[in-house]
């Protein structure tokens, strides 16, 4: 309905030019808003700490090693 890009066809009437906005601004959210909860859920994905193994360091107490750790990821006791 709008011509966002070639403006080979454009409202003349200031009701026509009203209802193009509105179009071109909706048009706008269908793209950015899945777009913003995209990107906000990676962002959340990746602050997120590994889930691992919830056996805890005998030196310091920290849990939350990656499953395959050998040594705390702080103070590097044995696990």
């Amino acid at each position: 309905m709008t011509t966002v890009g070639y403006g080979d066809i454009a409202p003349r009437t200031v009701f026509g030019q009203a209802v193009a906005a509105f179009v071109m601004i909706l048009g706008y959210a269908i793209i950015a808003v899945p777009t913003g909860i995209f990107s906000a859920e990676l962002l959340e994905a990746a602050r997120k700490p590994v889930s691992g193994s919830t056996q805890a360091c005998p030196g310091c107490g920290v849990d939350g090693h990656d499953r395959d750790a050998v040594h705390c990821k702080r103070c590097g006791t044995r696990l």
